[in-house]
């Protein structure tokens, strides 16, 4: 509001009449409390009557005629005050960033744009981060799984192998000995390329698409070959060796037992059925060997898993609590999309705060929910609300 529109001098004549004007509202207020008084000493005295009731109700259009008296004496002066107050407020209103026209309020308004577009710059650095992380774990719980895969594949055909070459060995007889030994010395030692070339490995993944998935695949398995051929030969060596040692010990017992079953051959039985067992339990031991072996590869594969894991659960920590890159007060705001929103916010306030708070704080809140079960009561159909926990009282009131 411009200075020009608040005239001093029209300041100075109303305000000289403030004294006149609050000594007759004043004497209206005591004339008027006075004949009040004395009408409520009548009615204590006497009671309420028609008489009294009407004399009451001109009374009151008195009390009314009075007040729209008094307000138009003081009209000129609270007219002026407004227009001093509306002034200063119209003034700092210019100044104010809460109105959204003022020069301040639109440097605000650039701050916040600046702030959420930082904040949002944030949290998609945050979610890219985390997304990596779990891109990486994802890629190290899936390599694990082709490394173990690819580990009890093999070591399955390392131990039937083993168990072959076992086989042969517990198979030798008296009458097959020449024969069937030649099967050790000639037992091949070298890991079939066909056999590796058939692993097959798939499970489904949600971060990682066919190509990632095939270089992983491509990864674990560049080297395997060479590896497990010499893991293959060599384990496999050391048993054919050993049996080869045990060759003629075998030979000679074969031979004894050949010649007790001549002369005893329960005895003879019994004695092939305890070499039976004997080297059953060597095969198991050695199959017991390569479970180990597996068992302890499997380990490391899954401790360097978790460590893997472990690195990327550390760098999506980071990119979480990593510090703001701008001054700014984030809070989350509720926005309502359907109307059955409102009763779900509803009800978690009156579980977390609502149901504490007493009947008279709750007719504050209320306020306007009752005065529309007010109106329904007071309407043409009267709806009223049937329950234990509400009553209707009946407010009545003079005419």
């Amino acid at each position: 509001m411009a200075t020009d529109l608040i005239k001093i001098d029209e300041v100075k004549v109303i305000v000289s009449s403030f004294p006149e004007i609050i000594g007759k509202n004043s004497d209206s207020v005591k004339r008027c409390n006075e004949a009040g008084q004395a009408l409520l000493d009548t009615i204590q005295g006497e009671g309420m009557n028609e008489l009294i009731d009407q004399a009451a109700a001109d009374y009151l259009k008195k009390v009314n005629i009075t007040i729209k008296n008094m307000d138009e004496r003081r009209k000129p002066i609270t007219q002026i005050f407004d227009r001093i107050r509306s002034f200063f407020t119209s003034q700092e209103r210019e100044i104010d960033p809460k109105n959204s026209l003022s020069i301040p309020a639109k440097v605000l308004a650039k701050r916040n744009e600046y702030a959420l577009y930082k904040y949002e710059q944030e949290k998609k650095r945050q979610k890219e981060a985390e997304e990596r992380a779990k891109i990486e774990a994802e890629k190290a719980n899936y390599r694990k799984a082709i490394e173990d895969s690819l580990l009890s594949y093999f070591s399955l055909y390392l131990s039937s192998k083993v168990a072959e070459l076992q086989n042969i060995f517990s198979g030798l007889t008296y009458e097959n000995f020449d024969r069937q030994a030649v099967g050790i010395t000639i037992f091949q030692m070298d890991y079939p390329k066909s056999h590796f070339d058939k692993f097959c490995y798939e499970s489904a993944t949600y971060y990682l698409n066919k190509e990632i998935k095939n270089e992983i695949r491509k990864s674990v398995l560049e080297g395997k070959y060479e590896q497990y051929a010499q893991q293959y030969k060599s384990h496999l060596s050391s048993i054919r060796q050993d049996i080869l040692d045990r060759i003629p010990s075998k030979r000679k017992e074969l031979e004894e037992l050949e010649s007790i079953r001549k002369m005893d051959a329960a005895k003879a039985a019994k004695a092939d059925e305890e070499r039976r067992k004997r080297e059953a339990e060597e095969t198991a031991k050695q199959m017991a060997e390569i479970k180990k072996n597996e068992e302890e590869a499997k380990q490391a594969t899954a401790m360097k898993a978790q460590k893997d894991a472990i690195g990327s659960l550390f760098d999506a920590s980071a990119a979480v609590i990593a510090p703001p890159t701008t001054n700014a007060k984030v809070k989350e705001k509720i926005v309502v999309t359907h109307q059955q929103g409102f009763l779900e916010i509803f009800q978690m306030w009156w579980l977390n705060e609502g149901q504490s708070l007493p009947v008279e704080e709750l007719e504050k809140i209320f306020k306007k929910m009752i005065g529309y079960c007010e109106k329904q009561a007071n309407g043409k159909d009267q709806i009223h609300i049937q329950s234990k926990f509400i009553r209707y009282e009946a407010e009545v009131k003079a005419k």
